[in-house]
């Protein structure tokens, strides 16, 4: 009997442990998140509103004041059918960005993750290289994206000579007998080399960031085992890193589009007086294209189970 009161009496003051480790975590949580709170409130919630309300008017700016006239869904179909610019459409940038982000996104996560691995390791110069893949998130300046575009020059000049396939590696691929779509995924990768680059920066830091947060103890205890520095990777490194994942999806989807030449249209819409509607209608268009993705990310974390604290399984 008095074994038993005892297992009931830890039985107890363990769940008694989980439950006020899970509301001190709630708390934090709250006070983590009262600023962003309190500041949409404050700042962002009555544009917000407002923006969606505009979406459905035509909008003219007088003297007077703005004068609004109902037209329904016209300035979606508008943003959807006809808009364009000089060269492209809202929709063709739209599709384009999305596209991007769908297959940016996997990439630049198995990207990361190696990376902050091999830096993680013990070498000379670690803190020199690790600077290395930061510098793009310092010079991602439109300076720095012109200069860097002057390639265009010189496979224009290459093409003038005829020697443009000298570099042509969707050539040279198809000489293999490839599959084509396979040629045109392994090319379109190696075109967004610089967008991978560019992106990059952060996300590594957080995993960096994250791996050094693994205790130490369970890498010595898999070395005296005989684990491989391959199944420490998939046994410790993976599932503790693998709650930051969604950060780094969130923080690249949201950088990708903010970069994008959708959000440079819609600038330009909101330039002109007589715009104003259609641009707050391309603005929820693009809201709610992301929101679905954030939806559909969601839905894989919640089915693969990313993202929870892998000591609390």
């Amino acid at each position: 009997m008095a074994n038993l009161a005892q297992t009931n009496l830890r039985s107890i003051s363990k769940s008694k442990g989980v439950q006020g480790y899970k509301r001190q975590k709630h708390i934090w949580a709250a006070i983590f998140l009262a600023p962003w709170v309190i500041g949409f409130l404050m700042f962002f919630l009555i544009p917000f509103v407002r923006s969606f309300y505009f979406s459905f008017f035509e909008l003219e700016g007088t003297p007077e004041g703005i004068i609004k006239t109902f037209v329904g869904f016209h300035n979606y179909y508008y943003a959807l059918n006809e808009q364009v610019t000089a060269s492209t459409s809202f929709r063709v940038e739209l599709l384009n960005t999305t596209l991007d982000a769908i297959i940016n996104i996997p990439v630049l996560l198995i990207f990361s993750l190696f990376i902050a691995v091999m830096l993680n390791m013990e070498f000379k110069g670690r803190a020199f290289v690790r600077a290395i893949f930061f510098i793009p998130v310092i010079l991602n300046s439109a300076a720095v994206t012109s200069a860097l575009g002057g390639g265009d020059l010189m496979a224009t000049l290459l093409e003038e000579q005829g020697i443009n396939q000298i570099f042509d590696l969707e050539y040279y691929l198809l000489q293999t007998g490839m599959m084509p779509w396979l040629i045109t995924f392994i090319v379109g990768l190696i075109d967004r080399i610089y967008a991978i680059l560019s992106l990059a920066g952060v996300p590594i830091l957080l995993f960096l960031a994250s791996i050094q947060s693994v205790p130490k103890h369970l890498y010595e205890a898999a070395k005296i085992e005989g684990a491989t520095g391959y199944e420490m990777f998939w046994l410790i490194t993976l599932p503790n890193v693998s709650p930051h994942i969604i950060t780094v999806t969130v923080y690249a989807l949201v950088d990708t589009f903010l970069t994008s030449s959708v959000s440079q249209i819609i600038s330009e819409e909101l330039g002109y007086s007589d715009k104003w509607g259609q641009s707050a209608a391309m603005a929820w268009i693009y809201v709610t294209i992301i929101m679905m993705i954030l939806l559909l990310m969601a839905i894989i974390a919640k089915a693969m189970k990313i993202g929870g604290s892998h000591y609390e399984e």
